[in-house]
């Protein structure tokens, strides 16, 4: 790992993302780049998770990460309820940022230009409301509305580059596969109009924001082709779920950490690219 850069990586996000930060907690150093718990950190995926793999692994410099992900989050509270009121929705975890470590204290002296904001969001929102009538296409533009506000405040503090990470098929999760066909496709269709949508609003952020620069994980496309043909990727099929290297599954819902290593290198090598990420 080249160390020409020192650089940092304030993350949001749900369970697909957490591994326990805390802000008042040891912050990132070289010698502990993840800052704290110990790593791999309270991950969802029975190890370490994406974010440790970028941080350890698959990256060009010596990465500083700032995790502000919780499980559980959706982008806002009061627009989708998560499953208990004491998990930091999305736009907790931006006011944790902004009114902590965003006006660059001595502590955590980033810069515009060395710093990545990555937003991985939407799995909650999605699955605590697919089912519900109404206007879908409108509901998520209320949300990506909600998100991006959020993203607006963290370019106005000096935020310049961005990785968003779409919405993945977890209509074809254990948890979903338990429900009926019908349940599996309505959400795949609102997934579908979220990561059109997103796009959408990525590409009109940048171009109302000079100088930002916006890289898109499509997770759901990576997935799917994992999903797809497993046994490619060293995985016995796509929907068992249990603990051990074969099984893409740790539980019903989230991935192990044997896939998180392909999603890793995924961002670090190939959607990241040449940048001094």
């Amino acid at each position: 790992m080249s160390m020409e850069y020192t650089s940092t990586i304030p993350t949001s996000g749900d369970s697909y993302t957490q591994t326990g930060f805390t802000p008042s907690g040891a912050l990132p150093s070289d010698s502990n780049p993840f800052g704290n718990p110990t790593y791999p950190g309270y991950t969802s995926t029975g190890g370490e998770n994406w974010v440790g793999y970028v941080t350890t692994q698959y990256n060009k410099s010596l990465l500083y990460t700032y995790n502000y992900a919780y499980g559980g989050a959706t982008i806002d509270a009061n627009l989708v309820t998560p499953y208990t009121p004491t998990v930091l929705s999305l736009t907790d975890q931006v006011n944790q940022f902004l009114n902590s470590v965003a006006s660059k204290p001595a502590s955590t002296p980033w810069t515009s230009s060395n710093s990545l904001f990555s937003i991985w969001i939407g799995i909650n929102d999605i699955g605590n409301s697919y089912y519900l009538s109404g206007d879908r296409a409108a509901f998520s533009d209320t949300l990506l509305n909600a998100e991006f506000a959020l993203v607006q405040k963290l370019s106005n503090a000096g935020a310049r580059n961005f990785l968003f990470a779409n919405v993945p098929p977890v209509d074809r999760s254990p948890m979903m596969l338990a429900q009926s066909v019908d349940a599996q496709a309505i959400e795949k269709v609102v997934i579908t109009g979220f990561n059109n949508k997103l796009a959408a609003k990525i590409s009109a952020f940048k171009a109302a924001n000079g100088g930002v620069q916006t890289f898109l994980w499509d997770t759901n496309a990576q997935f799917t082709t994992i999903l797809n043909s497993p046994s490619t990727y060293g995985f016995k099929d796509a929907t068992s779920y249990g603990d051990g290297s074969t099984i893409f599954w740790i539980n019903d819902l989230h991935p192990n950490s044997y896939a998180h290593k392909f999603f890793g290198q995924e961002v670090g090598q190939n959607v990241l690219g040449n940048t001094i990420w």
